[in-house]
């Protein structure tokens, strides 16, 4: 069957929103060559949950989408949006926060007062992409790029967050750093 398959870019709200005991210890027991990607955090806490991130939902998402495209077709996302009542204070998309995009749905957590024009424009989005899929099998978006079908030779995915498009190659050296050390461990077929 066809799929579409992502992840957040704060897929560490997992852990928690409190920091993280003693990082410096953690780091000390993952050799450098898998955190030489994640030179470029700000501090060893960062560094760790943006390798949490990574290893358990990133990383897996474009495994699923690399395997699935040999067959039916597989879409890959990155959502990175961060809802306007959130911000400043939040930075990255916490785990399942597309979902009241997807479904253009608010709920009881969030009252109507709470949700911003852009809010709406990308729940708008999001929702025409599900929905074109629902019906055809295929993310035909209402508006911004074509969504390619997952290629692993062409590491595309489509990035919903502010400035949503195309990406290529999207975090390349830490989902790949991932991909040969985390998913091995992890005993998933074919590694």
């Amino acid at each position: 069957m066809p799929l579409i398959i992502g992840s957040n870019s704060g897929e560490d709200s997992l852990l928690g929103f409190k920091p993280l005991p003693d990082p410096a210890a953690a780091l000390a027991r993952i050799p450098a060559f898998v955190q030489a990607p994640y030179a470029d955090q700000p501090g060893d806490e960062a560094k760790l949950r943006a390798m949490f991130t990574d290893r358990y939902m990133g990383a897996p998402a474009r495994w699923v989408a690399a395997r699935a495209a040999g067959g039916q077709p597989a879409w890959l996302y990155h959502f990175s949006y961060v809802g306007s009542r959130y911000r400043p204070a939040v930075t990255r998309a916490f785990h399942a926060a597309e979902i009241q995009y997807v479904f253009e749905y608010w709920g009881r957590r969030t009252p109507m007062s709470l949700v911003s024009d852009e809010d709406k424009a990308m729940a708008t989005l999001m929702h025409s992409c599900w929905v074109a899929f629902a019906k055809t099998g295929q993310p035909t978006c209402a508006s911004g790029p074509a969504w390619p079908a997952y290629d692993p030779k062409t590491d595309q995915l489509m990035e919903f967050g502010n400035g949503n498009g195309v990406r290529t190659h999207f975090l390349k050296p830490r989902l790949d750093i991932q991909d040969a050390v985390g998913l091995r461990d992890m005993g998933l077929p074919g590694q």
